[in-house]
């Protein structure tokens, strides 16, 4: 079973703006550094500490997936949504700790945000 959580938000402001905001400082963290493609570096700070992780998915400006953790604890999979809806957008933040099966655990992916993240298969 997967730990989850959602929040939707209804904004008034066009998609791009959404967009600009959640990629940029200020938002999800007082401090947000994001190579938004496939496999760029995520870090973001706020009250001194620092999540890292990787970039999954970038689909400007409707889609933005990634993993982050804290040092350590367990990585968990963040995505945002933005759709336009007339004058307004929706923004949907789904935030989830997959199985422990899927566990991030320190070994590497190439590609996808460095030594400490990376699936590994969990031993009973």
């Amino acid at each position: 079973m997967s730990e989850r959580i959602e929040r939707e938000l209804w904004l008034p402001a066009a998609p791009e703006a959404v967009w600009d905001a959640v990629t940029a400082d200020g938002w999800l963290a007082e401090r947000v550094s994001l190579e938004l493609r496939p496999g760029g570096e995520a870090e973001f700070e706020s009250d001194g500490l620092l999540r890292s992780g990787w970039v999954e998915e970038v689909s400007a400006p409707e889609r933005l997936s990634f993993w982050w953790s804290l040092k350590d604890e367990p990585a968990s999979r963040v995505e945002l949504r933005i759709e336009s809806h007339g004058e307004s957008t929706r923004l949907r933040i789904v935030e989830t700790r997959p199985l422990e099966i899927l566990d991030l655990v320190g070994v590497p992916l190439p590609g996808a945000g460095g030594a400490r993240f990376g699936p590994a298969l969990v031993a009973a």
